[in-house]
């Protein structure tokens, strides 16, 4: 069981008893007094976890990261103010489903088959964080995005799971709805559900707070907020009990859409697609404000740890065109357009595994429990956080692929000894201290010293052949743990040509 916030939670329980107690005595007493302490006894010495992860969101795009002047997000720069900031955070994979399942399972997705979007669902042989929390139990809940279950591109899963050898094509609408619902968070250890995109939400309570048998709810009100309110609903149902929640807001992904109120933040002339984007992160980061002050109203913002983080870079398509209507998914030529988002100073781009790609805002925030104001400079990655919060509910991490930063953090001059992996489409790479390597699948090699103010803006290979080799090898090594062992060979194609050959043309 874990001690280090033990004591203090006592302390709370005799201060919330004792305010109890005195207002039961003063209304027997009959003089019309009442507290409006609304200060909950807990039932467990077990913090909350909450997770909340944006969708596209590059780098620049939070204020307190200084890159940018057109930010606002007063209420994460908050959170990062009385946390802890991470300059060098990563995921696991430059795009939603692997990404997702990563973060959701503690583990590097490869090593269980899902390589990219094209390799959905998650496994039902991988168990969730919120499996693991409910068995020790925790109250768990998602709002949002969950993009983990079976949907158009998960014709892979037909082929080699579902239907192996079967000689009718796969066709998302013909897979019975018992089949779907395995897949679903509410079968993946979620107890409380409001899952949905747009307008659209499966949802076993409502925001009114009452529990509902599963169904689809209609709100056709901005997404970003109405999961927001989904989210401390969430806290209002479960804020005497130890609880994981998943808050994957699925902005500012595409198509971009924003209601006046957070348009008219961001007036005078630039592209549209960028206010958009702006605007929809601006509902995030109130959306948090909101989350934290009903944390408080109840007294329980102590007694919860708070990790946000992207779940990849922001789309750029290339030149950052931008194409309206705003609402567009895709350009005229058929590839992803801008998502109005930003990765700056970072090369690169959602989809690739340069930094623009996988490094993202990073925030962790546990109140009196870890450092305010520091700003952590060691690489990190998402299935940190998972493991993390496994660690700090007593359960085993040995299955799980990343460490508990919570003692680093605690004490910053200790660093982890590790290594971090990546492999996505005809891409691999590895980061070990300042170094990071690089490889596509045409041979193609890169080494960048990202403690240099050039990062991956110039490549130090022939400088630094043997290190190159040396990291080379430890990649090839962890590829052989994949469920697909091996680096990507062959000529590179594709969306991954069409990346590389505009930022890393060859000379």
């Amino acid at each position: 069981m874990p001690t280090d916030f033990s004591i203090q939670t006592r302390l709370r329980l005799v201060h919330s008893l004792a305010i109890s107690l005195t207002a039961l005595f003063l209304s027997s007493c009959g003089d019309g007094s009442s507290t409006t302490d609304q200060t909950v006894v807990r039932t467990s010495e077990l913090p909350n976890i909450i997770f909340i992860f944006t969708d596209d969101h590059g780098y620049a795009d939070l204020g307190v990261q200084g890159v940018r002047g057109d930010v606002k997000t007063p209420h994460l720069d908050q959170l990062a103010k009385t946390g802890v900031r991470m300059t060098a955070g990563y995921v696991t994979a430059p795009q939603c489903t692997p990404s997702r399942a990563a973060l959701i399972t503690g583990r590097y997705q490869q090593k269980f088959g899902v390589e990219d979007n094209n390799y959905s669902p998650l496994p039902l042989s991988q168990a969730t964080l919120a499996e693991k929390l409910t068995a020790v139990g925790y109250k768990t809940g998602i709002m949002g995005k969950w993009h983990l279950d079976i949907n158009g591109a998960s014709e892979r899963w037909y082929n080699e799971v579902y239907a192996p050898g079967s000689s009718v094509p796969f066709n998302e609408s013909n897979i019975p709805f018992a089949e779907k619902l395995k897949y679903y968070p509410e079968s993946r250890g979620f107890q409380d559900n409001f899952v949905g995109y747009h307008n659209n939400y499966r949802a076993n309570f409502n925001l009114a707070g009452q529990t509902i048998s599963p169904r689809t709810i209609q709100d056709n009100r901005f997404r970003v907020d109405v999961i927001s309110e989904a989210a401390t609903t969430f806290i209002d149902r479960h804020k005497a009990d130890p609880f994981f929640m998943y808050i994957p807001y699925y902005a500012p992904h595409v198509p971009l859409e924003a209601t006046q109120k957070y348009l008219d933040l961001f007036p005078g002339s630039m592209p549209e697609r960028r206010r958009y984007a702006l605007a929809m992160l601006a509902a995030v980061d109130a959306g948090v404000g909101r989350i934290v002050e009903k944390l408080e109203s109840y007294g329980i913002d102590d007694d919860t740890l708070i990790i946000f983080m992207g779940d990849n870079g922001a789309a750029l398509n290339l030149t950052k065109k931008d194409i309206l209507p705003v609402s567009a998914q895709t350009a005229p030529n058929g590839g992803s357009v801008w998502d109005g988002s930003l990765n700056e100073p970072w090369v690169g781009e959602k989809g690739m595994l340069s930094e623009g790609g996988i490094r993202v805002p990073f925030i962790m925030r546990w109140k009196n429990h870890l450092p305010e104001g520091l700003v952590y400079n060691e690489p990190v990655i998402s299935i940190d956080a998972t493991t993390t919060a496994a660690a700090l509910a007593g359960l085993a991490t040995t299955d799980m692929d990343g460490v508990n930063l919570i003692p680093y953090l605690k004490n910053p001059s200790s660093k982890p000894n590790r290594a971090l992996y990546w492999r996505f489409m005809q891409q691999s790479a590895v980061r070990q201290g300042k170094w990071k390597y690089l490889r596509t699948a045409d041979e193609g090699e890169y080494l960048f010293d990202l403690s240099s103010d050039q990062h991956e803006q110039v490549n130090v290979l022939s400088q630094h052949p043997a290190i190159a080799q040396a990291l080379h090898t430890q990649l090839s090594n962890w590829s052989t743990s994949l469920k697909t062992p091996g680096l990507p060979s062959g000529a590179l194609l594709g969306a991954d040509k069409y990346w590389y050959d505009y930022y890393f043309p060859k000379n």
